[in-house]
């Protein structure tokens, strides 16, 4: 029973160094993505993220922060060019 009691600690105590040990947190990806934004709405983006197609996420997408939401849009170069050129910072 000890042995038991002592295994079980053990196994809780290396799940919780695992799980706080992460380099940040996973961030949850976007599932769908919209066409596009109207241009009048790229004024209210805060910043942006560009999520890649990896091992968590499987599409490509730029997610546009905005005070209240965000918003996930298809990968495009010409949107990064507008958010770039109106100074929009990019999380990490």
């Amino acid at each position: 029973m000890e042995f038991r009691s002592t295994s079980l600690l053990l196994l809780v105590c290396v799940s919780l160094v695992i799980l706080t040990s992460t380099k940040g947190k996973i961030q949850p990806c976007c599932l769908a993505v919209s066409r596009g934004i109207p241009h009048w709405k790229l004024h209210q983006v805060v910043a942006y993220e560009i999520q890649r197609q990896s091992g968590h996420c499987e599409i490509d997408a730029v997610i546009l922060y905005m005070k209240k939401r965000k918003i996930c849009i298809r990968f495009s170069l010409e949107l990064l060019e507008k958010l770039n050129r109106n100074g929009k910072p990019v999380l990490k």
